[in-house]
């Protein structure tokens, strides 16, 4: 393999999930808001317009946190501590900021 064809590995585009904060903070504010308690991934897509399987990576990241839980039927909540999150709670001292 000549040095033009490794270049190529690299030359891909770059197309991992990546964590997106702001996205994340954006799907908490979409759960707070909505008027109904539970959504589900397309849902949210929908209303943030993003691809719904980048949404349900996130959703998942956010349970990895405690701020939201996966209900029945793939509909998410927010939790207790999701809306201290957003609440900007001073006993919880958390921010998505500070997981970077």
């Amino acid at each position: 393999m000549d040095n033009s064809a490794k270049m190529l590995v690299f030359d891909l585009p770059n197309t991992p999930m990546k964590r997106d904060l702001m996205l994340m903070e954006a799907i908490l504010g979409k759960l707070l808001e909505a008027p109904e308690p539970l959504l589900n991934a397309p849902g949210i897509a929908q209303r943030l317009n993003t691809d719904h399987t980048v949404i349900h990576h996130h959703l998942h990241l956010l349970q990895d946190k405690g701020w939201v839980a996966e209900g029945e039927n793939g509909f998410w909540r927010l939790t207790n501590a999701g809306h201290d999150y957003l609440e900007g709670s001073p006993e919880q001292g958390i921010s998505l900021k500070s997981l970077g």
